[in-house]
């Protein structure tokens, strides 16, 4: 997932080091090879993480390196029904899916686990969560290579009894017989349910085959900082990485356009309004974190200082949004940087240069200036004297 990663944070850090949170933050990561995103481990011992994946070999692989507390990582696949499916494994083992049509093309090795077709447990979310073994959630992500439409079809219940926060999902606005209206909008029918609506996006663009064997034959010569603009990202946008949030202010604001799912849980209780100001900020969304403590102001100030947490929701990020164009024009700034130093060494030792041959005069000019007082008259008016000052003060060497 390529959305936008703040690793400061002020405000949660606050909230977890003064203890604000009664209760933790629940993840449910589906599709979690190559381990759970680094933004979780802020949170400390105030998050929790459920984690699962169909490719066994991943879950050993996480396992293998240490699981953290408060982290349950299990060998199975998500989705709308229980029992067991057949898998389609590629070469590049991030690609795989129940959907053979979407692996043909991942002949690149990558990831874990051994390429081929193999049968895997599948389990729906609302059937783990009616049986005890998950929690109530916060924030769900899917990555599951075009599945991700049958994982949330299996946990209608879990969402509406979670009085979910978040939903992140790597997909895409492609037509085919499974999916004739696009993938994205069957994620969002369900989504927009249970009042989530998009926050985020991130897009990766793919150029066509002919344009890239183009540029192979025409390479463009490298980008000089100090006259050109950063190359142009090529492609049309075909992966992307939504962020589905709640708007509690707008719940608020205009109940009425909100869809009203029978027993689901939908109250901002104080907790999960922190957890939303908490989840805006992990995402860059400082703005809509500061709408939420400044509309809930009251409710929120019986745990916290609103001011403070306004303060520190204020505060510059750490860096700009990772698209490829950011990116690059990041990388073209660095090296404007980096001549910018260059230039500056260079200047400051030709200072230092310029310094030492001053003082070096002004030396030479006293000891003239002695040699004035105790030489005789005679030779003290000759020309050598004379021409040697010229020389001192012209800064030549004799």
């Amino acid at each position: 997932m390529d959305l936008y990663h703040h690793d400061q944070v002020p405000f949660a850090r606050w909230v977890i080091s003064e203890g604000l949170l009664r209760e933790p933050f629940v993840v449910v990561d589906v599709g979690v090879q190559g381990g759970e995103h680094l933004r979780w481990g802020l949170l400390g011992d105030q998050v929790r993480v459920y984690g699962f994946d169909a490719i066994a070999e991943a879950i050993d692989r996480i396992t293998a390196a240490g699981v953290r507390p408060h982290r349950v990582f299990r060998a199975m696949a998500i989705g709308n029904e229980d029992g067991e499916r057949e898998f389609f494994v590629p070469p590049n083992t991030t690609a795989a899916s129940f959907y053979e049509q979407v692996t043909l093309h991942q002949t690149a090795k990558h990831g874990d686990g051994a390429p081929g077709a193999r049968v895997v447990p599948i389990r729906r979310l609302d059937t783990l969560f009616e049986a005890g073994e998950l929690p109530a959630a916060d924030y769900i992500k899917t990555d599951c290579e075009s599945f991700d439409p049958e994982v949330l079809r299996g946990a209608r219940r879990y969402l509406a009894q979670s009085n979910i926060l978040s939903l992140t999902v790597e997909t895409d606005f492609s037509i085919s017989d499974t999916y004739p209206r696009t993938p994205f909008v069957e994620i969002s029918d369900i989504a927009v349910e249970h009042r989530l609506i998009v926050f985020d996006i991130n897009a990766v663009r793919h150029p066509r085959p002919a344009y890239v064997a183009a540029r192979e034959r025409h390479p463009w010569p490298a980008a000089n900082p100090l006259h050109d603009y950063p190359d142009l990202d090529v492609g049309q946008p075909r992966t992307y990485d939504f962020l589905f949030c709640r708007d509690f202010v707008l719940e608020q604001k205009k109940p009425g356009i909100f869809a009203d799912v029978p027993d689901a849980v939908t109250r901002p209780t104080t907790d999960k309004l922190i957890k939303a100001m908490i989840n805006f900020e992990l995402h860059g969304l400082m703005d809509c974190a500061v709408e939420i403590a400044d509309y809930f102001r009251t409710q929120l100030a019986e745990r916290l200082d609103v001011d403070t947490a306004i303060e520190l929701l204020a505060r510059r990020p750490p860096y700009a949004r990772n698209t490829a164009d950011v990116t690059d024009a990041i990388r073209m700034i660095a090296a404007l940087r980096s001549l910018h130093q260059q230039t500056a060494a260079r200047l400051a030792e030709s200072e230092a240069r310029l310094q030492a041959t001053q003082a070096e005069n002004s030396a030479l000019q006293r000891k003239l200036a002695a040699a004035n007082r105790t030489t005789s008259p005679a030779v003290s008016g000759g020309g050598l004297l004379k021409e040697l000052g010229r020389r001192i003060r012209r800064g030549i060497p004799n």
